[in-house]
């Protein structure tokens, strides 16, 4: 007696990817004004997710520029360039140990390159909450971030940092080409 296994092909469960795009960080506009067809900058952050955000309060200052700015600030953290102590007024003593013991960890003399900021992302899951995420440049290596700030005392505090960088891309030596083989 022959029995076959019969395979059934699932369909893809992932969504489908879109990209939100924001000229400015303004709060409550409109997601007709979105132009699918043309991609953010390089070093800007965007708000998104307007349409279900949260309103955030006047007091705070804009999210945006400010994930912005700490993003870089914690790269330069992460490589060596800052020392940690210097965001103690930005963020709980929780993130900060992590961020001092990450430094520790890391080896000592090594060159450290420039942090860039090449995109961000920043939504409103609630009124004085803002969650980030952020893509860095650091040498031939990327660092990403996930941040979450919540607003206290006219300022945002980051109380989530979650960090990690991409494998380091090697380059291929000069005059080796893709898919060359060594034929003789």
């Amino acid at each position: 007696m022959s029995t076959s296994a019969v395979v059934r092909v699932l369909p893809p469960s992932r969504p489908v990817a879109r990209t939100w795009v924001a000229a400015t960080a303004r709060r409550a506009v409109p997601e007709a004004d979105h132009d699918a067809s043309r991609r953010p900058e390089p070093g800007r952050v965007e708000a998104v997710g307007r349409g279900w955000a949260a309103r955030v309060d006047d007091d705070l200052p804009d999210a945006a520029r400010w994930s912005a700015w700490f993003a870089v600030a914690v790269g330069e953290a992460v490589l060596g360039r800052r020392p940690a102590t210097q965001l103690a007024g930005w963020t709980t003593p929780e993130v900060l140990a992590g961020l001092a013991r990450r430094q520790r960890l890391r080896t000592a003399g090594v060159a450290v390159p420039r942090t860039v900021l090449l995109s961000g992302r920043v939504q409103h899951p609630a009124s004085r909450v803002a969650e980030a995420s952020a893509v860095l440049r650091a040498g031939t290596r990327l660092l990403v971030l996930a941040l979450r700030f919540e607003g206290g005392d006219d300022r945002w505090v980051c109380t989530a940092l979650d960090a990690g960088f991409t494998p380091e891309r090697r380059r291929a030596p000069v005059g080796a080409t893709r898919g060359a083989s060594a034929a003789g």
